[in-house]
């Protein structure tokens, strides 16, 4: 005969133990939100789809300003802790919570915050209707002690009392009024409100007035549009609704945004939606500011939702699509508010234009009206005149692949060349001949900058740093032509995202930070691995300095190098200047430089890092095994050198040298 054995329940005190829980008012109010939402599938499934009609929740705040004697109770006219129910609220994890949409574990957070946690209900177990009351204790061996103290129900429902607050949640509750509640717990139910299934949910806190969530919803919420849109996620076509509405703007809603909605909860922070609409808020005929407020559903969100409700596991690319594809369902639903913003637009532009009449070119025989319809609603006139200067600058696909099909044959390197410029119209040609001489003057601006001293010392490495790129500032502010990281390598300039003397973090300088001078990010190799992510660091060193030591990493660039890539691991990617997070934790090619002059301590560090310079003595180089790395040091006489190199043939044409 075989034996048998059954699973042991979880130690559900560890799980929480483990489970982070920042110090906010929203996780404050987490258990309250949670016994609402118990509340509404207790609802649900006793009036079904007369449930927004006839469904009714009372949550009532009781001296709120009493750290003391603080409590909460949320009641519900629902179908009660029934045997089926309360056989679940037991079962950790259960399927019957999964079945709802609910994780099972929301019941246990309370602990986190409350010491005393009560439940009492009447149910209807046929043919009779029974009483079920309990003080719920995950502290005592036998976590239900039952007691005859029932709440009064006219039918069935359940409640559930939250007292004795833990003494680390004391300032928040300190800090809590009206306005945080009804706030926190309306941004969580917003879905149920749109989607049109939201019962009768009563707050009173402490001696204030009654407010009904629903109404104030009403009187706020006005749905402007619905529907649904298709993504593909994991490689499976998705359906995700979404639902359009516009309210006043206040201080809790200021920008248009988009929601994600798991499970009927609102999950993570609202998405900024301005950069893709063009203007944070929009003003209506009476001169009213108004934003609008999109919430999207979709099973595949429910599906993907972690255990913490905190984050749905969906790639950043389906993320953005999403993001792109409601943008173009509010375009269209806006289409005055969007008119207006390219009247504008349209506007800056032609007085950009009339400053710098030669970048008309780059307008291709379209209209102003005809180019900036098919550019981003965010763009100002600098974003037109960069764009417009790049497609002048580099006008046409067939004068890419002319000049790279020249750089294919050195020999008749100029003389292919001399052709190509023949055949340029004269627009085109003086585009070509003014960007071809900022790039002369910019590499003699690095030579004076080499050269000049003050007090007996060279200028600081800062002078050349601001020349490639302008310190503190990234690809988010600063346009292609507005710096010159072609003076280290060609390829660098083309690099989607470059982050210039900033913290990963986007922040102030903290202690223990690595600020690299120049960090590049690029999704997809230059040298054509569309499946991996480049990582590129640069760092400047004091033209002429000689005071390097092997080991140290105030001394040692190499160390610097290596440190700042660990923090960059670590760190998983870096805040832009804007805001938002550019990840690169997929990160499978790493490149160093550093430049430096090569003064006698600095060969000493790099031979002692095992350097080698054999292909060319002004240029050391090692790939890392450890860290995945490959480093390249060189001399500032070096990066000049070769960038008049690069430079030189279109020199040699346009200008005779």
């Amino acid at each position: 005969m075989s034996q048998t054995d059954s699973l042991v329940k979880p130690d559900m005190l560890a799980v929480l133990e483990r489970t982070h829980f920042a110090n906010t008012a929203h996780n404050f109010l987490l258990p309250v939100i949670e016994a609402i939402s118990n509340a509404l599938h207790s609802i649900e499934e006793k009036f079904q789809e007369q449930g927004p009609s006839k469904g009714e929740i009372q949550v009532i705040f009781y001296e709120p300003s009493d750290t003391e004697k603080f409590k909460v109770k949320v009641t519900d006219n629902g179908v009660g802790l029934t045997p089926d129910n309360f056989k679940s609220f037991k079962t950790p994890f259960s399927g019957h919570k999964l079945k709802r949409k609910g994780r099972g574990f929301g019941r246990f957070v309370s602990f986190k915050v409350f010491d005393s946690i009560v439940y009492s209900s009447r149910y209807f177990d046929a043919p009779h209707l029974r009483w079920r009351s309990f003080r719920f204790d995950l502290s005592n061996d036998n976590e239900f002690i039952f007691t005859d103290n029932h709440d009064s129900f006219p039918d069935t429902g359940a409640s559930v009392t939250l007292t004795l607050p833990r003494e680390e949640w004391f300032e928040q509750i300190e800090q809590l009024s009206e306005d945080i509640v009804s706030s926190e717990i309306s941004g969580e139910f917003l879905p149920h409100f749109l989607y049109g299934w939201l019962p009768s949910i009563v707050i009173n806190y402490g001696n204030s007035e009654l407010f009904n969530l629903r109404d104030r919803f009403k009187s706020i919420f006005v749905q402007a549009d619905s529907g649904s849109v298709d993504c593909v996620i994991d490689g499976v076509k998705e359906k995700v609704d979404f639902s359009i509405a516009r309210i006043p703007k206040t201080t809790a809603y200021k920008t248009h945004c988009l929601l994600f909605s798991a499970s009927d909860r609102i999950v993570g922070s609202p998405r900024d939606l301005s950069n893709k609409i063009g203007q944070p808020h929009f003003v209506n005929e009476n001169d009213e500011k108004y934003i609008i407020v999109v919430v999207v559903r979709s099973e595949a969100f429910d599906r993907r939702l972690d255990d913490s409700r905190a984050r749905i596991n969906i790639p950043a690319s389906v993320v953005e699509e999403i993001v792109s594809r409601v943008s173009e369902k509010i375009e269209a639903l806006e289409k005055v508010q969007i008119r207006k913003i390219k009247k504008e637009q349209e506007l800056d532009l032609e007085g950009a234009l009339r400053e710098n009449p030669i970048l008309r070119a780059g307008l291709r025989g379209r209209t102003i009206a005809e180019y900036v319809a098919g550019k981003p609603n965010i763009w100002k006139a600098e974003q037109f005149i960069s764009d417009l200067a790049i497609m002048r600058f580099r006008d046409t696909e067939d004068l890419s692949k002319a000049i790279a099909a020249a750089a294919a044959n050195p020999d008749n390197y100029v003389a292919n060349l001399r052709e190509i410029a023949g055949k340029l119209d004269q627009s085109k040609k003086d585009a070509l001949a003014e960007y071809v001489l900022h790039r002369k003057s910019v590499i003699e601006l690095v030579e004076a900058a080499r050269k000049f001293k003050t007090e007996g010392g060279r200028a600081p490495e800062d002078e050349i740093h601001e020349l490639v790129f302008r310190r503190f500032g990234d690809s988010t502010t600063v346009q292609y032509f507005q710096h010159n990281l072609w003076l280290i390598d060609d390829a660098l300039a083309f690099l989607p995202y470059v982050s210039s003397d900033r913290t990963f973090h986007g922040s102030r300088r903290k202690k223990g930070d690595k600020v690299a001078d120049l960090v590049f990010f690029d999704d997809s190799l230059v040298l054509g691995d569309d499946q991996g992510h480049t990582v590129v660091i640069v760092e400047f060193k004091r033209p002429s300095r000689d005071d390097y030591r092997y080991g140290d990493e105030k001394t040692d660039p190499v160390r610097q190098v290596i440190n700042t890539f660990k923090q960059a691991t670590a760190a998983g990617g870096i805040t832009k200047t804007d805001g938002s997070h550019q990840s690169f934790t997929a990160a499978t090619r790493r490149f160093g430089f550093i430049v430096a002059d090569l003064t006698p301590s600095l060969v000493g560090v790099l031979k002692d890092n095992d350097f080698k310079n054999d292909w060319d003595p002004r240029v050391f180089f090692r790939f890392r095994d450890n860290e995945q790395v490959y480093i390249q040091c060189f001399g500032y006489d070096y990066m000049v050198e070769t960038a008049k190199k690069r430079n030189q043939a279109f020199f040699r044409v346009l200008f005779g040298e």
